[in-house]
C-alpha cells in the first residue's frame, strides 16, 4: 500500500513502529529506498537526506514487513515453510495495516490515507521443472512461441524477456505480467521468473473497498496464471484451485 506521507512522520518513528512488531519480526535491515513511478525519491526537507526503507523480518526469515515513508509491504518468501494461501497473506497484511494506523493515531500523525494498492505473485521456475531450454517455453505458456526453421538466420534465443499489460475491470487498475531469466544464488540453477503484479489507484479509507480491491486483484492473478500457462505444466506443478 502506498499512502500519503504524514507531514510529521520522522525517522525515530520507525523505531517506535518496529517495537510494535519486534516480538514477531525481531530482525531489521536497511534497504534501498523505492522511487516513485517518475523515479523520484523521498528526501528529508530539513537535511536533504534520502529517507530510508527498512525491513522487519520474522525468525524463520520467510516473512517481512517493508516500511518506507510513503508505503508499506508485507512479503512472503520461500524458505522451508509451505507456501501460504492468499487468505493467510491478506490476514497478516490487514493486521500490519491496523498496527500502522494505530501508531499514526497514537502519535497524532493523522490517518493512514491510501493512494495506491498492489498485489503481486512471483514464481521462480527452476530449470528441470517443465523446461530445459528456451525452446521449451511453448510447453509452459500458451501465448509464447519461437518458430524454429532451417531457413532462418537466427537460431533459438539465448535469453528472453516478456512483458504484458492488462486492464482490470471497471477502471480498477492494471495487471502486468513479466517473464525473465535469472540464476538462483545458492546453487546457480537457471530460473524463469514469472511475475504477475496488479496495481490500482484508490482514494478512500473505507476498508471494505480496499480489501474488495485486493480480492479482485487476487482473482485476476489466479485466473491470469491459469490463462497464460498450459494445462500440462499446471498438472506438473500440481496447481490447486482457490489458492
Amino acid at each position: 500500500m502506498r499512502f500519503h506521507t504524514p507531514a510529521e512522520l520522522r525517522i525515530p518513528h520507525i523505531g517506535i513502529l518496529w517495537n510494535k512488531f519486534r516480538e514477531d519480526y525481531p530482525n531489521i535491515q536497511h534497504a534501498q529506498p523505492i522511487s516513485s513511478t517518475k523515479g523520484e525519491l523521498l528526501f528529508d526537507i530539513a537535511t536533504g537526506i534520502p529517507l530510508p526503507r527498512v525491513w522487519f523480518i520474522n525468525k524463520s526469515d520467510d516473512q517481512l514487513i517493508q516500511f518506507q515513508f510513503d508505503r508499506f509491504y508485507f512479503n512472503w518468501r520461500r524458505r522451508q515453510n509451505d507456501y501460504p494461501r492468499y487468505s493467510e497473506v491478506i490476514k497478516n497484511f490487514k493486521v500490519i495495516m491496523h498496527i500502522i494506523q494505530a501508531m499514526f493515531k497514537q502519535l497524532n500523525l493523522g490517518e493512514l490515507k491510501p493512494v495506491e494498492l498492489e498485489l503481486s505473485y512471483i514464481n521462480h521456475i527452476p530449470k528441470g521443472q517443465g523446461w530445459e531450454t528456451i525452446d521449451d517455453l511453448l510447453m509452459i505458456f500458451n501465448d509464447f512461441q519461437w518458430k524454429k526453421s532451417s531457413t532462418r538466420l537466427l537460431s533459438s534465443p539465448k535469453k528472453v524477456s516478456w512483458d504484458l499489460e492488462f486492464d482490470l475491470p471497471e477502471q480498477n487498475g492494471r495487471m502486468n505480467v513479466s517473464l525473465k531469466q535469472a540464476v538462483r544464488l545458492d546453487d546457480k540453477t537457471p530460473l524463469l521468473v514469472l511475475e504477475l503484479k496488479t496495481k490500482g489507484i484508490i482514494d478512500t479509507k473505507d476498508e471494505n473497498v480496499v480489501f474488495a480491491w485486493y480480492d479482485l486483484a487476487h482473482s485476476w492473478i489466479v485466473q491470469g496464471f491459469t490463462d497464460l500457462t498450459t494445462k500440462k505444466i499446471q498438472k506438473l506443478w500440481e496447481r490447486e484451485d482457490n489458492v
